[in-house]
């Protein structure tokens, strides 16, 4: 087990010690315990030398006290024997009535495997610092394996949210207030002229086609015959994240950086009750998790069928009311469809397709690349192009503030 994360800002919290199980790359028992021995540097190495010192505190005050009992036991035992010696018993059954002793021999043994102890960290300190944790409700151990529970995600996500509204300055938090009230963006009855910069998916194509007859008595259209609906202002937002888990996304803390993202994401919509989130994982399959569980959650697999995730999300928030963006990170080429691969060309074409579905449907298509090779830049621009959505690049340092920035600055434009 590998620690890869960057701890360049710890600090020994039961949150950093989450950080190190949630980043780490084998979760086991076995594993951890030997981590904890060997890397000094580590929170659960910290914990567990708290544990050792204080039973070495304890291990050498038993052994004085065992030590000061067998002299004790010796200096009687010698009165004894030269009383018997005195009234004739032979020295050598004194001798052996002192060695048959059980108390005795039972002190020397604890004596002297108290002073063949080997020193330092030991297994059983490990294990009580995890036990600590368990006990606060920060992990599970089931099985040889640790897990990390709904409570130490949130805890993790807390923190990395904390850690994000830091770095922007938190000048995106605030009280807003609004006069209109629903969710999303939706139609009204109402229409009126278009104007330059109207969405052309607002027009009323009755009205604009009698404007049109009743000036001129022919369905020939000038830019004053169009009429657009009015639009209400709506303030909910469904949020998808979409985070690629193939094989190139497991190097580079590219993968690390998605699931804090998801967990300061999730915090941060959880204080937004009319918001909600939705996490998809993907690699050559795509599955839907709580937010929490992606601490927890691995899809195993290198190809990848970003169609599929695209599509699930659009597809669970399509009768869904309110804005609906979805935020795609990845690092890597399309190669797989609906579990078979397919080679990147073909897999373009579907999702060239499932962009146009997004465009159709409303929902909003943000590409966060993670990776700036030209072809991917020319796949996230057409991509964009053809949802009229948007794409970042960015390195997985800044992944978090790109997002959470982002989630920010739409509430405000939706207030």
């Amino acid at each position: 087990m590998e620690f890869e994360y960057c701890r360049r800002c710890r600090i020994t919290t039961p949150g950093e010690f989450l950080r190190e199980i949630a980043y780490s790359k084998n979760r086991s028992l076995e594993d951890i315990l030997k981590q904890a021995q060997q890397t000094e540097d580590s929170s659960l190495h910290e914990a567990s030398s708290e544990y050792a010192a204080q039973r070495q505190q304890e291990e050498a005050e038993r052994l004085r006290q065992y030590e000061m009992e067998l002299k004790q036991i010796e200096e009687n035992a010698s009165y004894e024997a030269l009383d018997r010696i005195m009234q004739g018993e032979a020295i050598e059954e004194v001798a052996e009535r002192m060695l048959r002793d059980e108390v005795r021999k039972d002190l020397q043994e604890k004596i002297r495997a108290l002073k063949w102890k080997a020193q330092g960290m030991s297994e059983d300190d490990v294990r009580q610092a995890l036990e600590d944790y368990e006990r606060q409700g920060y992990i599970e151990i089931h099985e040889g394996k640790l897990k990390i529970t709904s409570r130490g995600a949130r805890k993790l996500a807390s923190s990395a949210l904390e850690k994000i509204l830091q770095s922007l300055g938190r000048r995106y938090l605030g009280v807003h207030t609004i006069e209109e009230t629903g969710f999303g963006s939706e139609l009204t009855a109402y229409t009126r002229r278009y104007e330059a910069g109207d969405d052309y998916s607002l027009v009323n194509i009755e009205k604009t086609a009698i404007n049109a007859l009743e000036r001129s008595g022919r369905l020939e259209l000038e830019p004053n015959d169009f009429e657009v609906h009015e639009e209400v202002h709506q303030s909910r937002l469904c949020a998808g994240l979409l985070i690629d888990e193939s094989g190139s996304m497991r190097s580079s803390n590219k993968l690390e950086a998605a699931i804090e993202t998801a967990l300061a994401l999730s915090e941060l919509i959880r204080r937004e009750p009319e918001d909600s989130l939705k996490v998809f994982v993907f690699s050559e399959r795509v599955k839907e998790i709580p937010p929490w569980a992606i601490l927890n959650e691995v899809l195993s697999g290198d190809s990848t069928d970003i169609r599929a995730a695209l599509r699930s999300f659009r597809e669970m928030v399509r009768n869904e009311k309110g804005d609906r963006q979805a935020y795609l990170i990845t690092d890597t080429d399309p190669n797989t469809e609906d579990g078979r691969y397919v080679g990147f060309d073909k897999a373009i074409d579907g999702l060239m397709e499932e962009a146009t579905h997004y465009r159709q449907d409303g929902v909003g298509l943000n590409i966060i690349m993670l990776d700036d090779t030209a072809r991917l830049k020319q796949l996230a621009s057409t991509l964009a192009k053809r949802n009229l959505g948007r794409v970042f690049f960015t390195s997985p340092h800044k992944l978090g503030q790109v997002i959470i920035e982002d989630y920010l600055k739409g509430k405000k434009e939706r207030y």
